[in-house]
């Protein structure tokens, strides 16, 4: 029923990874700054005919694929007619691995056998559950409509419908939360045995519904010192359950990390297709327009708005591979780095490197940077270091 072989594979750099964005909710969390809400009936057929659309002219249509990811927003709010049409839209348009990871977003309230059997038919394999905490008052407070034991029958339904490749999302540093909040979090995710944890410190966002509250005074955020110690407590947890932390926030099982997300931390390339989804190819980096209207008249005309567009070239594209990899535990080679760039990519940030070190954020061993478990709680900061310069470097 579900493929565990994508479990072990490792990712091409010729494949692509595709993203197909759900923006439909039953309700807007307010934390929430994904472009995402309610649809009314009329625009919810226009947007999935207009994504359609996108997907079968790309102009990159027959290209290979690694990966293929449903987000949202609640992909698992379609009806299976509905993802049937997408899902083959992506196979139909694009040369699709066989062996190929296929993942999609489910929210507990939105889970039944019948929509379950129908994900495995189209070729879903690896489910992430978006529960984000099992205690109800933290859920209210989330904006959630399911309660904590409504995430763990959905969990039960998963398994029951044959999935062996299982992510469970959890949200930390939430107001009100305390440190045994989240340990109970944390233990009982693990006493389901998934085989993935995506653990997420929220951060509060301008034009969000907890970004008004805080700004009237209303929602008072954890400090980060409360924050620090809830993640370090989740890496702690998380490595006596036998989870390998293999980026900042995701925790696998042996050769289960999501081959999705290490191609974004790995600088590979991806197509994202829907509103206000990103794509990453030959230096490029752009977003689709997040104006639904436009959006639908790009889709049908044949041309997509993009909001955003930008070549990354140089010390941009170096300092932004060096920045993604710094997120993987395994970190980055710069020897590697520096062929590709045609530099020495420690003596271009030789200033970098020794401020980092010195304060023991950095670690340089057998030609890998990476994060220590300090470097780890102020990663952000870190990563600043290494944000480009106006001058260029030439390229080899």
């Amino acid at each position: 029923m579900t493929d565990n072989g994508t479990a072990n594979r490792s990712l091409s750099s010729e494949g692509l990874g595709v993203y197909v964005h759900i923006p439909f909710c039953l309700q807007k969390c307010p934390y929430c700054d994904f472009v995402s809400g309610l649809f009314e009936q009329s625009a919810r057929l226009g947007y999935l005919a207009a994504l359609e659309r996108e997907i079968r002219q790309s102009a990159w249509a027959g290209r290979s694929v690694n990966t293929v990811y449903f987000g949202g927003g609640t992909p698992s709010e379609l009806s299976t007619d509905e993802l049937k049409v997408l899902a083959l839209a992506v196979r139909e348009t694009f040369a699709i691995d066989a062996a190929s990871e296929w993942s999609i977003e489910c929210n507990p309230e939105t889970v039944a056998p019948e929509s379950l059997e129908g994900m495995s038919r189209l070729g879903f394999n690896r489910i992430s559950l978006g529960i984000q905490s099992f205690q109800d008052r933290q859920l209210q407070l989330l904006g959630r409509a399911h309660t904590g034991e409504e995430s763990i029958r959905a969990y039960r339904l998963v398994r029951a419908a044959g999935f062996e490749n299982v992510n469970l999302d959890l949200i930390f540093s939430v107001p009100g939360q305390t440190l045994d909040h989240w340990k109970r979090d944390v233990d009982e995710a693990l006493a389901l045995a998934p085989e993935h944890l995506s653990l997420y410190g929220l951060t509060i966002e301008e034009g969000t519904g907890f970004g008004e509250r805080h700004s009237r005074g209303e929602l008072e955020a954890i400090d980060e010192e409360g924050t620090a110690e809830m993640y370090e407590v989740a890496l702690d947890l998380t490595l006596e359950s036998g989870f390998d932390q293999y980026e900042l926030s995701s925790f696998a099982r042996p050769g289960r990390a999501c081959l999705h997300n290490l191609g974004y931390w790995n600088y590979l390339r991806y197509l994202g297709f829907g509103i206000g989804a990103a794509s990453f190819l030959d230096g490029t980096r752009w977003t689709n327009t997040t104006v639904l209207r436009d959006y639908l008249r790009g889709a049908f005309s044949g041309e997509i708005c993009r909001a955003t567009e930008k070549r990354l070239q140089g010390k941009e594209a170096l300092g932004e591979e060096l920045m993604l990899g710094l997120h993987t535990q395994t970190g980055v080679s710069l020897g590697s780095l520096s062929v590709r760039y045609g530099c020495d990519v420690e003596q271009v940030y030789a200033d970098s490197f020794q401020l980092l070190t010195g304060q023991g954020l950095i670690e340089l061993e057998d030609d890998r940077a990476r994060l220590t478990r300090k470097g780890q709680l102020v990663a952000a900061e870190v990563c600043a270091e290494f944000l480009p310069i106006e001058e260029p470097i030439p390229l080899g």
